[in-house]
């Protein structure tokens, strides 16, 4: 049904992220699927603002924080029941809403699973990064909670 799947992970949401891998595992049985999961960190401009300029060189090194999320997402994901050959990791910087519909785009994905969390009542019953994607998508969205 599904060939290409994109799954945010977001790598301070533990409980969510093992609700969110259950889906997946049983959404990847009925299909071949490909799983592209991919987790967002913040640039340093986002995170900090105009302060960027007074942290020290290697705090704004991204290749290392790049890395670092890759090793936390790759634990997230390190006990899936899916073949590792249909698996595959990215990391990217930036604005999370726009990272995920950006990449989903470009892997062609049939679906996003995302999870929301914490609602407030500006973002009515999902999360800001789930309802901003939710709204954007020009593919399917299963939301979890």
């Amino acid at each position: 049904m599904y060939k290409k799947i994109l799954v945010p992970i977001d790598l301070l949401e533990d409980e969510l992220n093992l609700v969110i891998l259950k889906h997946v595992e049983e959404i990847a049985k009925l299909s071949a699927s490909e799983i592209h999961f991919i987790s967002v960190i913040p640039s340093m401009e986002l995170f900090f603002g105009i302060e960027i300029a007074a942290l020290p060189e290697s705090n704004k090194d991204s290749t290392e924080r790049s890395i670092l999320a890759m090793r936390a997402l790759e634990e997230v994901i390190k006990d899936i029941t899916i073949a590792d050959d249909r698996i595959s990791c990215k990391v990217s910087i930036g604005s999370a809403k726009d990272e995920i519909l950006s990449y989903s785009q470009e892997i062609d994905a049939d679906l996003i699973v995302v999870g929301s969390h914490h609602p407030s009542t500006s973002t009515y019953l999902l999360g800001s990064t789930a309802s901003a994607i939710v709204r954007h998508a020009k593919t399917s969205v299963f939301v979890i909670r």
